[in-house]
């Protein structure tokens, strides 16, 4: 199995959980409880930006919500981002606390950035 990069959304499935961010991103997004999705999407859609340097990275990415994500009884908080090298164990490379401190799509890059080249990942 080639490595995946995952980014695991605290957010769930469902149209009326999906109505219910949408409608708390618009009216209080500072309040929005996932800044994975707040740093990486706007109202509507993915940035561009995001989408544009996500297709540059050598590794496969995949986008989850956290009801999804098959590893989630090792994890409690969320929003994360994690780095699946098998098909049995994933390995978090940016926390919920990290993510939650970061300030703008920038930030995210290079903590990305500096937490996979750790990783020997790219």
């Amino acid at each position: 199995m080639k490595p995946k990069l995952q980014f695991i959304y605290n957010a769930e499935t469902g149209l009326l959980n999906k109505l219910t961010d949408f409608a708390h991103k618009a009216i209080s997004p500072a309040t929005y409880n996932c800044n994975l999705c707040a740093l990486t999407h706007g109202t509507f859609t993915m940035k561009q930006e995001w989408a544009d340097y996500i297709k540059g990275l050598p590794l496969e990415a995949e986008f989850i919500y956290r009801d999804e994500w098959q590893f989630k009884a090792a994890h409690a908080a969320y929003p994360l981002v994690a780095l699946q090298r098998g098909a049995h164990a994933a390995e978090v490379v940016l926390g919920a606390t990290e993510l939650n401190r970061l300030k703008n799509l920038e930030e995210l890059k290079a903590a990305l950035q500096a937490a996979l080249r750790s990783r020997a990942a790219l």
